[in-house]
């Protein structure tokens, strides 16, 4: 069951727009407060964001697959699945338009999700590998973010 609502996440990530020309603005942090977490229970509507995304962005099931138990797409070349992930951290709020990651909506969401997960532990990758990422097209920097966040996840369940 978990592994359904991980993929379940991970397609809803993929969506967005294929541009890359936008470069990364910086803006200031808009962090959300935890309080808000009984919010994204009773609002957060996963399947429907997915749906969304698919709409623009086509992903086969199996690069969603190859995420969840690799941490990567079986092709890194594709554009369009990673434009996808950035189309559901937009739609989700994990992700501002301006390419910018909000680690505690990713440890919220990550940890409703995946109730293996502690918040704690989610909010120290998410700002480590919000802080690695130096790629300006946004599809790019969605996927970075989120194999950061998938291969830092698997390799601490392995361990």
């Amino acid at each position: 069951m978990k592994i359904i609502l991980f993929l379940t996440f991970a397609v809803g990530l993929l969506f967005s727009t294929t541009r890359c020309e936008d470069k990364d603005k910086s803006s200031g942090d808009d962090k959300k407060k935890s309080s808000e977490n009984k919010s994204i229970k009773e609002d957060f509507d996963l399947m429907q964001i997915m749906t969304d995304c698919n709409d623009t962005f086509r992903v086969e099931m199996t690069y969603l697959q190859s995420l969840n138990s690799s941490g990567s797409f079986p092709d890194e070349t594709d554009k369009t699945p990673k434009c996808f992930l950035r189309c559901v951290l937009e739609k989700s709020e994990i992700a501002s338009e301006d390419g910018v990651f909000d680690t505690e909506r990713t440890a919220e969401i990550f940890t409703l999700i995946r109730g293996d997960m502690p918040i704690n532990d989610v909010k120290e990758t998410a700002t480590e590998c919000a802080e690695r990422i130096e790629e300006t097209c946004k599809c790019e920097r969605s996927y970075d973010y989120l194999k950061c966040l998938f291969e830092t996840g698997i390799s601490k369940s392995t361990t």
